[in-house]
């Protein structure tokens, strides 16, 4: 039978091997979602507990987002569903969430410190500083509340004690984000190492 959500499962997993390559995530931890193209109401998303090396493009769980509900599904979805149901359901202008547990944007998520714009590409790619938001345990609604409080008009947020959670307009921008601020989170560390940084203004 054909698969009728068989493009969106590939999007997600294509762009989660490519999140798991580039070190944002380990084992199975992490997640991301997109909208499915001809009904936004519908997301593709990654599973729980299938390590990316072992994820298979046809294992990405399709949820209906007002029911939470898979469809035509044999995998259960990530148990960081329902903080992307409050993004989807609060910013319908965001296509896709990527959430990770990267090294360094995890270390400022433990220590509880925004990331400054200490490089160009920062001002560029997050229009300023990522703010962390307040605690919530893993697998709830609180947890995207806090989010959606922390993220503001930018792409990307800390979440305290956990990692991140960036959003876009696709599936690819949304991944972008995460990979330019695990860098700059690594820059900023290091830097905090020798001495103060500078912290770039918006003009």
């Amino acid at each position: 039978m054909r698969d009728r959500f068989a493009e969106a499962r590939y999007e997600v997993f294509s762009h989660a091997r490519k999140m798991w390559e580039a070190g944002l995530v380990a084992g199975s931890s992490g997640n991301l979602s997109a909208r499915v193209a001809d009904d936004p109401s519908v997301i593709a998303m990654t599973p729980t507990s299938i390590s990316y090396d072992e994820m298979a493009g046809n294992q990405i769980v399709i949820v209906d987002l007002l029911t939470g509900n898979s469809i035509e599904s044999r995998e259960t979805p990530s148990c960081e569903l329902p903080m992307h149901r409050v993004i989807y359901r609060e910013l319908p202008h965001v296509s896709a969430i990527v959430h990770t547990h990267s090294p360094f944007v995890t270390t400022l998520s433990i220590l509880r410190r925004p990331l400054p714009p200490v490089i160009d590409e920062m001002l560029q790619a997050f229009g300023g500083t990522i703010e962390v938001a307040d605690y919530a345990a893993s697998a709830t609604e609180d947890l995207g509340r806090n989010a959606l409080r922390a993220l503001g008009n930018r792409t990307a947020a800390i979440l305290a004690n956990h990692g991140n959670v960036c959003v876009g307009t696709s599936i690819s921008a949304a991944l972008n984000a995460a990979i330019a601020m695990e860098a700059a989170a690594r820059i900023y560390l290091q830097s905090l190492q020798v001495g103060e940084p500078f912290v770039l203004r918006q003009s």
